[in-house]
C-alpha cells in the first residue's frame, strides 16, 4: 500500500512506516530470557548464603534464652490500679526522707501553696546578656540619667 507522504509543518498525518513483528518478538523473547535470568540470578544468592551462613554458638544460645518469671502481666488492670496507688500514696503523704540533711516529704498540694507563698525564684536573663557587651548610646543614656537623677535627688 503506497501513502502519499507529504510533509505537514504542524504533526498533522499518521505513520507511514508498519510496526516490525519479528523485532516485537524477539525484544518480548529477550525480556522473557532476562526475567527468567534474573530470578535464577536470585535463587542462587539465597541459596548460596543459606548454605554459608553459620551462626556462631553465643547467637544461638541468645535465641533460647527466656527472660525470667514473670513473663506476661496477669493481670494487667489491678497492677495499674496498684501502682497509681502507690503514687498517690506518695503524692498525698508527708514522709521523712533524710533525717541529717533535713529532707521531708510534703503533699504535692502542700507544696504548691507553699511555693506559691514563698514565691518563684526569678533571674534576670538579660542583665547576663548584657554584661559581656559595651552599652549603646541611646540606651545607655537612658539608664545612667535614671541613676544620676535619683542620685542627685538623695
Amino acid at each position: 500500500m503506497d501513502h502519499p507522504s507529504e510533509n505537514h509543518t504542524n504533526g498533522v498525518g499518521h505513520e507511514t512506516k508498519e510496526v516490525s513483528v519479528p523485532f516485537v518478538f524477539a525484544s518480548l523473547t529477550a525480556l522473557i530470557i532476562g526475567a527468567f535470568l534474573a530470578a535464577l540470578l536470585a535463587v542462587g544468592i539465597f541459596q548460596f548464603f543459606k548454605m554459608t551462613y553459620h551462626p556462631d554458638q553465643a547467637a544461638k544460645e541468645a535465641v533460647q534464652q527466656i527472660p525470667p518469671t514473670p513473663r506476661i502481666e496477669e493481670h494487667p488492670a489491678e497492677q495499674l490500679q496498684s501502682i497509681h496507688a502507690r503514687e498517690d500514696h506518695v503524692l498525698s503523704t508527708y514522709a521523712l526522707i533524710d533525717k541529717d540533711r533535713g529532707v521531708v516529704r510534703v503533699p504535692i498540694d502542700k507544696a504548691i501553696d507553699m511555693l506559691a507563698a514563698k514565691g518563684v525564684p526569678t533571674h534576670n536573663y538579660l542583665d547576663d546578656i548584657m554584661a559581656g557587651k559595651k552599652p549603646t548610646s541611646a540606651p545607655a543614656a537612658k539608664p545612667q540619667a535614671s541613676t544620676q537623677g535619683s542620685s542627685n535627688a538623695q
